[in-house]
């Protein structure tokens, strides 16, 4: 069972902790508002519309702009790198119709929403390959590790440099998984992504400050996540990925096409796989 986190240790006391509006998953920015049939609106919608069939078509990752001046509107969206693109288009669209519902009025939101999590965002101001390290979500599993909690440590940590070098050193792709054997019956699994618009410093210092954050709160529990603008990283003790042949055709579904005033970009990845769905509880740690 997954928890929301409810306190934090005094090194992340500079973070204010608690539920984001109405979803923790969601963030809707308080950096402006527009009218809702505005140009900027209009465009709001047109950028996130176009997200979804181009995500899951170009791999998992996908950026785009629309607009002039104070209308113009820039828009991300990234699915994990275990999807499915049936997987990805679904998630992304789910996450699309909360952040309108939700953010109805906001010139900036995101959302991470789904399981396996997909990124979706916008703002009128551009971010594409800019490192943001918060707002952040978090949580835990409620169990806490029972054995050498010293020993348990140090293969754990040993992991988590493992996959953030390995994520981080991407190029296309920015996603990684990894294991390490605690004793013969039980295994640490480990997943880290960033945004593949990163450079290996930012994704590598996106990775490690998702990984610090975890240990100042979490530490001794038995899983956990924490998620960012740029990156996510989860670990568990049990096999929570897939690892089966990487399937890259689009979607099967038949979105409409995306306006052709709209101006977007892809990033190529290698691993778009099935994924386990579980469910999570979930915290928001943002800036004072």
């Amino acid at each position: 069972m997954w928890i929301k986190l409810k306190a934090l240790s005094s090194i992340l006391s500079h973070l204010l902790i608690g539920i984001a509006l109405v979803d923790a998953n969601l963030r809707c920015y308080d950096t402006g508002n527009f009218t809702l049939n505005s140009t900027y609106g209009k465009n709001r919608d047109l950028i996130l519309a176009s997200l979804l069939p181009n995500v899951s078509a170009n791999g998992g990752f996908f950026t785009a702009s629309i607009g002039q001046n104070s209308n113009k509107i820039y828009a991300l969206g990234m699915c994990r790198g275990d999807s499915t693109p049936n997987g990805c288009y679904t998630c992304l669209n789910a996450s699309i119709q909360d952040l309108i519902a939700s953010c109805p009025n906001r010139k900036e939101a995101l959302s991470w929403g789904g399981d396996p999590p997909c990124l979706a965002r916008y703002a009128n101001r551009p971010f594409f390959g800019i490192l943001e390290l918060q707002p952040t979500d978090a949580g835990y599993n409620m169990a806490d590790i029972t054995s050498n909690l010293t020993q348990f440590d140090t293969i754990w940590e040993s992991l988590m440099d493992r996959v953030v070098s390995k994520a981080s050193s991407g190029s296309s792709t920015k996603y990684a998984t990894g294991e390490a054997d605690v004793t013969e019956f039980r295994t640490i699994f480990a997943l880290m992504q960033c945004t593949p618009d990163l450079s290996h410093k930012d994704c590598d210092s996106c990775l490690r400050q998702s990984v610090s954050n975890y240990e100042s709160c979490c530490r001794g529990k038995q899983g956990g996540y924490v998620q960012k603008p740029n990156c996510w990283f989860r670990w568990d003790l049990y096999p929570f990925y897939t690892t089966a042949t990487p399937s890259l055709s689009p979607p099967s579904l038949s979105p409409p096409p995306p306006s052709p005033d709209i101006k977007g970009s892809s990033y190529a990845r290698s691993t778009l796989l099935n994924g386990e769905s579980h469910a999570i509880l979930s915290l928001g740690l943002t800036n004072l």
